[in-house]
């Protein structure tokens, strides 16, 4: 009979150089996060900075100077290397270029945030065709192609790994306001598809030691919300939540260390809910 309690330690806390904090370590780890000059994909990576890592930062071509001005205060902060690398997550040829780059400049990968996304105005029940088309295109299809080459790299490279992916309370939800739904509906099912879509990767590479998870936000001010929405407006998006407020950048950036790292290492095709309560209801 197997010494189970051998391959399944009871008490490693008794080791005198175990240290829980440790698994929140990314020493040495290389990782990317998509949208990352955005607010949420920029706190992402300089927890992973802080935890270690080195880290590219993925953004489209309007956001270079930004880019690279934010990889040099990471890097001069936190001591590792943080690399601005520029990419369209909806066109495949940018996307392949990306996996080069990538290998080229970190080596490898260890942990990927797929987070690039957008909400399109005009996206309701009504939406053109259009914007149905650039939601899906960027949010659901940059998030399968930007995995697609974060696996194959992990895969190749002969070890295991942790792909995150940005979901949404919109989701799971029709996020109502004041006795209304937000008209996010392409949004909504591009959020949707990428918890499924996450779900299946950790079955198919979990053989692999690659990790497959979703955080789902809430209302959180993370940059997009400034000068566009009012006082009223922000009290009726709050009073859907127990919390009574949005959240902030730095509350998500805790989870997505945790996700990334090992502290988190028997946790596959799990949907992380960020959101002050909101899914309570």
């Amino acid at each position: 009979m197997r010494d189970y309690d051998a391959i399944y330690p009871l008490d490693k806390w008794r080791d005198p150089d175990y240290k829980v904090m440790d698994k929140f370590s990314l020493n040495g780890k290389k990782g990317f996060v998509t949208g990352g000059a955005g607010g949420i994909g920029r706190n992402a990576a300089a927890a992973w900075a802080e935890a270690g890592a080195d880290v590219a930062i993925v953004d489209i071509e309007p956001k270079k100077g930004e880019l690279e001005a934010l990889a040099a205060e990471l890097s001069e902060r936190y001591g590792v290397r943080v690399v601005p690398m520029l990419c369209d997550v909806s066109d495949r040829e940018q996307v392949a270029a990306l996996k080069t780059q990538l290998v080229d400049e970190l080596g490898t990968v260890d942990v990927a945030f797929l987070n690039a996304g957008v909400n399109v105005p005009g996206d309701d029940a009504d939406e053109p065709y259009e914007v149905w088309r650039t939601t899906i295109d960027i949010n659901l299809t940059g998030a399968y192609m930007t995995a697609q080459i974060a696996q194959n790299i992990m895969r190749e490279h002969g070890h295991g790994g942790s792909l995150i992916f940005t979901s949404s309370l919109s989701g799971h939800n029709a996020n109502y306001i004041a006795g209304g739904p937000s008209p996010v509906a392409a949004y909504g099912a591009t959020k949707a598809g990428i918890y499924e879509y996450a779900r299946y990767l950790g079955a198919a590479l979990a053989p692999y030691g690659i990790r497959s998870n979703v955080i789902s936000p809430g209302y959180v001010w993370s940059g997009i919300h400034a000068g566009r929405i009012d006082d009223a407006v922000h009290d009726a998006m709050i009073d859907v939540v127990p919390m009574k407020r949005f959240g902030c950048n730095d509350e998500l950036a805790g989870a997505l260390l945790f996700l990334a790292s090992d502290a988190s290492s028997y946790i596959t095709g799990a949907n992380l809910q960020i959101d002050g309560g909101y899914a309570i209801y």
